[in-house]
């Protein structure tokens, strides 16, 4: 490998010439090094949300909007949730292991995003979610438990996000229904593809809650 501390230069060159040469040598090494440094530049970081919320495809996909109200409990996520990472696994190699995207993240914790999606869907349809000070006693307590928030790689090309839920209904402290949600969509190949299919998956689940809750009103 060449070295400039150690070529061989001719015993009658001047040391001032010496001198350029070796600062015409650095000036080289110093520019091929830039210039393979901006070949590989550092990937952008990314933030995701849920998106806009379409409000007339809502409307149409839920009757009987002025009926939809109830009380919201804020949502419980596992421990793995509860942090703005954007998560995946490996189901080729490793599916019990959990991963997160270095350079994309969601805008707030999984529990969160749905809280407001919830709130956003409901209010579009025509809905209205209480507290639980606003609420009488005869209006439908909705708590939810969100257990997996993630876009698994079945292969390197190809993936799914897995959106798996609790939810528990009642009215007056009376348990009306339990119901274990789990979605499947699919999702590309990187995490812009995975925050769009989870963007549906949710809105899927929504869409299905709503429904329970006009069936209980």
């Amino acid at each position: 490998m060449f070295s400039i501390l150690s070529a061989d230069f001719p015993k009658n060159v001047s040391s001032r010439h010496l001198r350029q040469t070796m600062f015409g040598l650095l000036t080289l090494f110093a520019v091929v090094s830039i210039s393979a440094c901006s070949s590989n530049p550092t990937p952008v970081k990314q933030q995701f949300d849920l998106g806009p919320v379409v409000a007339a495809q809502i409307k149409q996909a839920t009757p009987a909007p002025a009926s939809l109200r109830f009380v919201l409990a804020d949502i419980q996520a596992s421990t793995a949730l509860d942090s703005q990472a954007m998560l995946y696994r490996l189901q080729y190699d490793n599916a019990q292991q959990l991963k997160a995207y270095a350079y994309a993240r969601w805008s707030m914790p999984p529990a969160q995003l749905i809280q407001q999606r919830v709130k956003q869907q409901v209010s579009a349809a025509g809905g209205l979610v209480l507290q639980r000070n606003q609420a009488s006693a005869d209006i439908p307590l909705l708590q939810l438990e969100l257990d997996e928030f993630s876009q698994v790689f079945s292969s390197v090309s190809n993936s799914h996000v897995q959106l798996n839920m609790r939810a528990l209904m009642s009215k007056a402290g009376k348990v009306l229904r339990h119901r274990q949600f789990q979605i499947q969509l699919p999702a590309g190949n990187d995490a812009a593809a995975g925050a769009h299919a989870m963007q549906q998956a949710v809105d899927q689940l929504i869409l299905e809650l709503q429904q329970d809750i006009l069936q209980l009103n």
